[in-house]
């Protein structure tokens, strides 16, 4: 009976130091965030802009399709996480990221500002020129941002088009009207009320041929700012993931699905070319 008791005595804190050790092992992989899915069931929320800018994206049967919603899903599929998409006004989309109330969202620029609370996957979604567009009859010479100066000139509310046009904006050397969509923008174009619009070359065309107006207007020969990259960003502020894997989770798939043509085929499920939708990324880089 005393070997027994002897034998419980000295097992008993090493059977206790394994328990303990089991179990702060337990919390710590609960508490801490999983390397590329989100901690609890829930699917990371990507955000997008809420407007139709084909040849990217658009409605159909109260619902987002096109190359670039097909894109993210499979850049998710790729990266083995589950995603929501989530459509949202612009300026919610960059405030849900500085609050970390969205998980990230894609087709968007690259600013230092937006740096400032986002991490960029390092190779671009998809490239876009921005462009002006007139009346037909009404063009003007653009060669530098001080040809645009004391013009009214239409763009979609809370786009980025190029520092040196969005400070003339800021200083109202440019007289800037926004409007929540291109279609509208278009309408203001056409009824006069504004001299040109400036935005993605591509989407301005698809809308155009959509509206059947192609004869009504023209782009001037210059771009404003192009070929500039278009990116998916991940929320520095959210807690449902580790931002450095998954944007080279990301990043990978994004290079593996260029080398797979994967976005020539995407961009001709919709009657597309991979340049118009996506840009000729391998050229452009």
């Amino acid at each position: 009976m005393a070997l027994v008791a002897k034998l419980k005595t000295r097992t008993e804190p090493s059977l206790m130091k394994t328990i303990c050790f089991l179990y702060i092992f337990l919390l710590f992989l609960l508490g801490s965030p999983l390397t590329l899915s989100a901690q609890s069931d829930q699917p990371l929320v990507m955000a997008f802009n809420n407007t139709i800018s084909k040849p990217w994206k658009w409605i159909e049967n109260g619902t987002y399709v096109g190359p670039f919603i097909d894109a993210m899903q499979q850049v998710a599929d790729r990266s083995r996480i589950r995603i929501e998409l989530k459509p949202l006004p612009w300026k919610r989309v960059l405030l849900g990221m500085k609050s970390g109330e969205v998980d990230g969202f894609f087709g968007g620029y690259k600013t230092a500002e937006r740096e400032s609370f986002g991490l960029f996957v390092e190779t671009p979604l998809s490239w876009s020129t921005l462009s002006i567009f007139v009346r037909k009859g009404k063009a003007f010479s653009f060669d530098r941002i001080d040809d645009l100066y004391g013009r009214k000139i239409g763009i979609v509310r809370g786009y980025n088009t190029s520092a040196e046009f969005d400070q003339a904006a800021n200083e109202k050397k440019i007289l800037v009207e926004e409007t929540s969509n291109y279609i509208s923008l278009i309408k203001m174009l056409a009824a006069g009320r504004i001299e040109g619009i400036v935005g993605a070359t591509s989407t301005i065309q698809a809308h155009l041929v959509d509206m059947n107006w192609t004869d009504r207007f023209s782009m001037l020969p210059n771009p404003v700012a192009g070929p500039k990259p278009i990116y998916i960003c991940l929320s520095k502020r959210s807690k449902n993931f580790d931002q450095q894997e998954l944007a080279a989770k990301m990043n990978q798939a994004l290079k593996a699905m260029e080398t797979e043509n994967v976005f020539e085929e995407i961009a001709k499920k919709y009657g597309y070319s991979k340049c118009v939708v996506f840009g000729c990324i391998s050229q452009m880089q």
